[in-house]
């Protein structure tokens, strides 16, 4: 049986000489599940815009049943139906499922009078839906959903389209464990229909439970290409980082029975922000304690993170930082008291794109030595040497000069540059949100030991993230939010396991919130 979909030597150098792909390949039988993994700037991301159209390689062929496509715009990929949802939910909120379903497509159902024949649209979507076995509440506004539907929503929005090819960007990383089963049995449905699945995950685990074959890319190049019943997670981890990898499992944090004294308290905070709000929030987090937040997207680990660093005011409640109360502090003077921040957004967040490395180095920094050399002035040595310590300690990769715009880095290069300028300095407490977003298994091990190291160093952390193995794996307590409330705590001194607290993170479960810590 020949191949499906073939891209044949694809090359592709960017504007700063930085060789994303160098000669990649990529073969893929009809109606199958395709991961495709690598480490961060291994290519991934590139070769799958190039088929997606929003790339344009410099060389190389794609073949769509043996016949040569040219895509040079989504829309051309789209018209060979091939589609893409990407990490980030492209939904329009105040929409209903129906609505963002045939958005982008409402000719098909606009008639004479240029008003759209809903009824037509409806009786097509149901259709469809029944096809591929879900269900659906067409009327329903969706920011109504819970995040595991929208995911489906998403794959039912490219199918409407017309696509038997899907692209799917991280799509676990916002589904609560007993969530991810169920999706996973939504692909494999429509993979038993014929629809040709390429996966792109850095969860190893994952990529076993799910995928029929994997490929494997490392410096732009094409490493491998396997079923994945016939290797193993060690060999696909050492074929990504070229050297033998044997310890596949998280970092695990030593258990501790005693903490020092409360470096960040928390007493009934309470804030409003849109339909997020924190209702009564109380916790504690001692010297040398790492505190994890569990949570699905949109129950107000974001909020939280924004009230602790100053950046949302808390309209109730005190904060409470070495026992002084911060309430009134700013984030500039709260990361002046040693209250560091990696936030759950990069982009927006942690980053000026459109400046140097070093710029970015220095941000939060600019007042402190040795970095203020007098008055207003920046001693632009120390600040190099800011930047290429954070470059080595931290692993970031694709920095030819310090010089250059930080947005030439790839997206997880970006994000170990900014854990790296937040960590670099020691300081006593840092809220990180989603740290290993976007980064791959070996930089994922590297940071968690790094944090493991300040942690025994007594050093603090709340850690906010999604990705269950590394809160188990990092925490001393998990706190669950549900609905911006406290709903469970697991210690990890006890015994518990992810679907217990994916059943508090989806409501399943709820239990009544307290003081905790």
């Amino acid at each position: 049986m020949g191949f499906f979909l073939e891209m044949k030597n694809i090359k592709k150098t960017f504007s700063n000489s930085i060789k994303a792909l160098q000669g990649a390949n990529l073969s893929i039988k009809k109606g199958e599940i395709h991961a495709l993994v690598g480490e961060n700037a291994a290519g991934k991301s590139t070769l799958m815009n190039i088929l997606y159209g929003a790339l344009r390689p410099d060389s190389g062929e794609i073949m769509i049943e043996g016949r040569i496509c040219k895509i040079r715009h989504p829309a051309d990929a789209i018209s060979l139906r091939i589609g893409m949802v990407h990490q980030h939910f492209k939904l329009v909120p105040d929409f209903s499922v129906l609505e963002n379903i045939i958005l982008g497509n409402e000719s098909r159902y606009t008639n004479v009078l240029k008003k759209i024949d809903y009824s037509k649209a409806c009786q097509d979507i149901k259709t469809l839906l029944k096809r591929i076995n879900v269900e659906l509440n067409l009327g329903q506004r969706t920011d109504k959903l819970s995040i595991g539907v929208q995911s489906k929503l998403e794959i039912v929005k490219t199918l409407f389209r017309g696509a038997n090819i899907i692209i799917l960007d991280e799509p676990s990383t916002v589904l609560a464990p007993n969530e991810v089963d169920d999706f996973f049995n939504f692909l494999r449905v429509l993979r038993d229909q014929g629809c040709t699945i390429i996966y792109i995950s850095h969860r190893l685990k994952e990529i076993f439970a799910l995928s029929d074959s994997v490929t494997i890319l490392r410096h732009g190049q094409t490493i491998a290409a396997l079923k994945t019943s016939e290797t193993s997670m060690e060999a696909v981890a050492s074929m990504m980082i070229g050297k033998e990898y044997t310890n596949i499992p998280y970092s695990r944090s030593p258990i501790k029975t005693e903490f020092g004294e409360p470096v960040l308290e928390l007493k009934h905070v309470s804030v409003k922000k849109s339909s997020i709000t924190l209702n009564d929030i109380s916790l504690t987090v001692h010297k040398g304690e790492i505190l994890g937040i569990a949570g699905i997207e949109g129950n107000g680990q974001v909020e939280l993170a924004d009230t602790l660093i100053g950046m949302l005011n808390n309209e109730q409640g005190e904060i409470l930082f070495n026992k002084e109360n911060i309430n009134r502090k700013s984030p500039f003077e709260r990361r002046a008291i040693g209250l560091h921040y990696v936030p759950d957004d990069r982009i927006k967040k942690g980053l000026a794109l459109n400046v140097s490395l070093i710029k970015n180095a220095i941000l939060g920094y600019e007042h402190s030595a040795p970095i203020k050399k007098r008055s207003f002035f920046i001693d632009w040595d120390e600040a190099k040497n800011l930047t290429k310590r954070i470059v080595k300690e931290y692993k970031v990769e694709g920095m030819a000069l310090p010089e250059q715009k930080i947005s030439n880095l790839s997206g997880g290069n970006m994000q170990k540059f900014v854990i790296g300028r937040e960590m670099v300095s020691n300081p006593q407490m840092v809220i990180l949100a989603q740290p290993t977003s976007g980064v791959d298994f070996d930089s994922q091990r590297k940071i968690h030991n790094k944090i493991i190291e300040m942690k025994e160093m007594s050093n603090s952390f709340i850690l906010i993230s999604e990705d269950l193995d590394e809160l188990m794996n990092l925490s001393d307590r998990i706190l669950v939010l549900y609905r911006g409330s406290i709903v469970a705590e697991f210690n990890t001194r006890t015994s518990f396991n992810e679907n217990q607290i994916g059943y508090y993170m989806t409501g399943v479960k709820v239990g009544k919130a307290q003081n905790f810590g």
